[in-house]
Parts: C-alpha cells; structure tokens; sequence
C-alpha cells in the first residue's frame, strides 16, 4: 500500500499551489463516506440513515439539487473533527472485521470495500440474496452523490464449477460482478459511465486455498472507489 506524504506549506517553493491539501482533504473526505457507510450498515434505521446522508453530502461540498457546492473540500479543522468523530465508526468496523463480514483498506488508489460472496450470493449462483440487496442499497446510497469512478470484481476460490451456465469460475465470477454493478444502476441510480466490471475466478486468491477458511476469504466481491486514472489492474 503507497503511503502518501504531506508538506507542512513553509516548505513550498514559489509558484507551489495546495495541492498537498486537496490531496489530503481528498483523502479524509474518502475516510469519512468509508467510516459513515460502516456505522450505516451496522446499526442505523432508515431515518437515522438518511441523516447520515444528508450530513455527508453537505461535508462533501453536495447542494441537494447533485450540484457541487462553492467550497468543494473539507477543510483541515472539518478534518480533524471528522477524526474525532469517527471512534464509533471504527468500533463497528473492528466487529464486522471480526465477523469477517466486510474489509476495507485505503490507499492512494482509493477504497478497497471486500465483502463476502456468502454475504451476496448463494452457492454456484450470482443472484443476490435478501440480505445482499440490503447492504448493497446502504453503500449505493452513500456513494451515489460522490460521483466517483467505482470498479467492481468478483473472485471465487480454486474449487471448480462446470455448469451449463457456469463453465467455470471465471464466468461465475465475472457475473456476479456485473450483478453488483447492475444493482448499483437500476437500484442506486448511479450512471453507468462511472461503473464497470471485472471477473476474476480463482486468480488473485488472498491467501491459499489450503483450508476451507482461507477459501472462504477468497471468494469475494470487491469494491473499489477512486479517480477514473487510479482504477487500473493494481489499484
């Protein structure tokens, strides 16, 4: 994972902009949709979630019509309260870390969100469950006003499907991505030129397929939230 680096601004040359600062609002503005859609999933009804939103469009800088408001960046005191904010947030994160329900990491590429294929899927299959479409309706809600380039990639463990509709892992896992971005535009309303899919089957395992537990963690879907430039192959 690249970490990135800040200047304090006495160390900038003349002619410098701040773009040491729209990188790190960027970055606590990303940390603020990841903390909010956490606590969102975990505990808040649909009120409480709408409040959430509202709150997170007006910290982005999102008039309520879609249009960016006139401050589009968080500033470094919004920043800071927003850290101080976010101890609830973690606590929910750490138990569905712990239930190993949903992952995420940061990085200079954007969110990474993993999320179980036993959470979205049945077995052999790339139709969402109940409770898939629940969680997918949270985290399209929140991402919908960022307007941000989403990539979605569906990966399976080593054991082999061949099925009529399935010949093998790569098509059961390429379609469940597509199942997640469809979601994400008939049910999210997130237009399709910010979107698109990937399947990878069996090929980028994150741990061996040595035991069923760490074929568990491999089939996954992932979601992955960024600038249209940081969404290459290793983002």
């Amino acid at each position: 994972m690249h970490k990135q680096r800040f200047r304090s601004p006495d160390s900038r040359t003349d002619g410098a902009t701040n773009n040491w600062l729209t990188t790190f609002n960027d970055m606590m503005t990303l940390l603020l949709v990841f903390f909010v859609m956490l606590f969102s999933i975990g505990s808040l009804d649909e009120d409480s979630f709408k409040q959430f939103q509202k709150g997170l469009q007006g910290a982005m800088g999102i008039a309520e019509t879609g249009g960016y408001a006139s401050e589009g960046v968080i500033s470094v005191q919004q920043s800071l309260v927003v850290e101080e904010n976010s101890t609830d947030n973690i606590q929910v994160f750490e138990r569905l870390a712990a239930d190993h329900i949903l992952e995420a990491e940061y990085s200079c590429g954007g969110i990474r969100i993993k999320l179980n294929n036993e959470l979205l899927f049945q077995s052999g299959s790339a139709h969402l469950t109940e409770e898939g479409l629940r969680i997918l309706g949270k985290i399209s809600a929140l991402i919908n006003p960022m307007h941000r380039y989403i990539r979605v990639e569906g990966h399976t463990d080593d054991r082999p499907i061949a099925t009529v509709r399935y010949p093998s892992n790569w098509e059961l896992s390429t379609d469940r991505a597509v199942s997640v971005i469809t979601y994400f535009i008939d049910q999210g309303d997130i237009a399709p030129a910010l979107l698109s899919a990937a399947g990878y089957g069996s090929s980028k395992p994150r741990a061996l397929n040595d035991s069923e537990a760490h074929r568990a963690a491999n089939r996954r879907v992932e979601i992955i939230l960024g600038r249209q430039d940081s969404l290459g192959p290793d983002a």
